[in-house]
C-alpha cells in the first residue's frame, strides 16, 4: 500500500508544471491532448482556424505566384522568384500555423517548379542544378514552418500547464474544504468534551474539598482516616490541574471560534498585577518581587482576561525557574503604552524556539524532558488575549540567562 502510494505521489510530483522530468503536455494521455487541441482551437477566432488557412492557401499562392510573373516581366529575370511565395507561407504560419503553411509551401514547390525551373512540357525538373534553385525556398519555408509548430507547442504547453493548474487548485479547494470539516468537526468536539467533563470533575472536587474541611476539624486522626485524607488532598490536586486544562482547552475552542468576547473597563494595571502576584506567592510559596510605579497606569482591559495572562506568565516563570530564584514582575508607563514585565532566572529559551512558543499545543525540548506538565495553550491564549487587546507580547531570552516576557497594552 505504502508502495503504490509512493508510486502516486511521484506521478503527481511529475506531472507539475515545470517540473524536471518534462513539459506538461508530453505527461497527458492521447484522450487529454486530443482534448487540449479542441480546447486549443475553440479559443482561436473563427477567422483564424486552421481550416480557414487551408481554404485560403490556394488563392494566397497563386496571387504571389502572378505576382512574381508579373515582376519577372517587368525585369526580364527575377533572380529571387521564390520570395513572395515565401512571404505568401510566411503570412499563412503567423495567422493560421503549421499546417496551412507546410501545405502552401508544397503547393508554391510545384507552382515554382513548372513556371521558373521545368523544361517546357515537363512537370519536374530534370537535374540537381535546377533542383538546387528551389533548394532556398524550401529550406525556409519549412524553417518557418517548423518555428510556427514550436509556437504551437508552447502555447499548448501553456495550456497544459493552466490545465494542471486548474485541476491542482480544484483538488486543493477540496482539500481545505475537508480541512475546514475537520477542524470545525475538532473544535466542536473539544467545545463539547470539555463541557462535559468539567461537570463531574467540579463535582468530584467539590466532594473531595467538603470532606477534607470536616477533617480537618478534627483533632485527631487514625491512620486510616490520616490515608483517607492523604488521598483526597491528591483528588483535589488532581481535579485543579485538570479543571485548569479544561478551561485552557475551552479558551482555545472560544478563540477558535470567535466566541471569545473581552468587558472592558477602566482598571489600573498596578492593582491588578498586586493581586495576581499576592495569589500567586500564597499559591506557590515562591519569592515574586513587583516593581509599580508610584502613579496610576490605567488602562480599558478585561481585568479578568488580563489577569489570565499574568497567571500564565508568572505560573511559567515559576515552573521553569530554579526553586530558590525569584520571579521579578515590573509594570511601567511608556509613553501612549503600558509595559509588563515578567522575569526568571531559568535556563532560558533557544532563540529558534521563540518564534514558536506562542503557538497552540507547543512546548519547547526542555519542557517536555522535564517534569512540569501541560499541553502547550497557556501563551497562545495569552496571545489571543493581549492582541485582541491591540496589544502585542513577546519573549526575550538567552540560554543560561533566564527569560523576559512583555506585555505591551494602549492607554488609549
Amino acid at each position: 500500500m505504502r508502495a503504490r502510494q509512493s508510486s502516486i505521489d511521484a506521478n503527481r510530483q511529475r506531472q507539475r508544471p515545470g517540473s524536471r522530468t518534462g513539459h506538461p503536455l508530453k505527461l497527458m494521455s492521447f484522450e487529454q491532448r486530443a482534448e487540449l487541441r479542441k480546447r486549443y482551437v475553440r479559443n482561436i477566432p473563427r477567422w483564424r482556424q486552421p481550416v480557414v488557412g487551408y481554404v485560403l492557401c490556394i488563392p494566397l499562392v497563386v496571387r504571389a505566384l502572378m505576382t512574381t510573373l508579373s515582376v519577372e516581366h517587368m525585369l526580364h529575370h527575377f533572380y529571387v522568384f521564390g520570395s513572395i511565395e515565401f512571404l505568401a507561407v510566411l503570412f499563412l504560419a503567423i495567422f493560421w500555423g503549421v499546417g496551412p503553411a507546410f501545405s502552401a509551401v508544397l503547393v508554391s514547390t510545384l507552382l515554382l517548379d513548372y513556371f521558373f525551373i521545368a523544361t517546357p512540357g515537363k512537370f519536374w525538373v530534370q537535374s540537381w542544378e535546377d533542383a538546387i534553385q528551389l533548394l532556398p525556398f524550401i529550406v525556409a519555408g519549412i524553417t518557418i514552418a517548423i518555428i510556427t509548430a514550436q509556437r504551437e507547442r508552447a502555447r499548448l504547453n501553456a495550456l497544459a500547464a493552466e490545465h494542471v493548474l486548474e485541476s491542482y487548485a480544484q483538488e486543493l479547494e477540496v482539500s481545505n474544504q475537508k480541512l475546514d470539516d475537520a477542524n470545525q468537526m475538532k473544535d466542536r468536539f473539544l467545545s463539547i468534551a470539555s463541557h462535559e467533563l468539567k461537570t463531574p470533575i467540579t463535582t468530584i472536587r467539590g466532594q473531595a474539598q467538603l470532606i477534607l474541611r470536616r477533617l480537618s476539624k478534627q483533632k485527631e486522626l487514625s491512620p486510616e482516616l490520616e490515608s483517607i485524607r492523604s488521598t483526597l488532598a491528591r483528588i483535589n490536586e488532581q481535579t485543579t490541574r485538570l479543571t485548569l486544562l479544561i478551561d485552557e482547552l475551552l479558551d482555545v475552542s472560544s478563540i477558535r471560534t470567535g466566541k471569545m468576547e473581552l468587558r472592558k473597563r477602566r482598571c489600573d494595571l498596578r492593582e491588578l498585577c498586586s493581586e495576581v502576584v499576592n495569589d500567586q506567592q500564597l499559591l506557590t510559596g515562591r519569592t515574586i518581587t513587583l516593581d509599580l510605579p508610584s502613579t496610576p497606569v490605567e488602562t480599558h482591559v478585561d481585568s479578568d482576561r488580563l489577569a489570565q495572562v499574568m497567571v500564565n506568565l508568572i505560573g511559567n516563570a515559576v515552573k521553569y525557574s530554579p526553586e530558590g530564584s525569584p520571579v521579578e514582575v515590573h509594570v511601567c508607563q511608556n509613553g501612549e503604552h503600558a509595559l509588563i514585565s515578567v522575569r526568571d532566572h531559568g535556563s532560558g529559551i533557544d532563540k529558534d524556539q521563540q518564534e514558536h512558543i506562542f503557538e497552540s499545543f507547543y512546548r519547547t525540548p526542555d519542557a517536555e524532558a522535564s517534569s512540569k506538565r501541560g499541553l502547550g495553550l497557556g501563551l497562545a491564549i495569552s496571545k489571543d488575549i493581549v492582541e485582541r487587546h491591540r496589544g502585542r507580547i513577546w519573549c526575550e531570552s538567552e540560554p543560561g540567562q533566564g527569560s523576559t516576557f512583555f506585555v505591551e497594552l494602549p492607554l488609549r
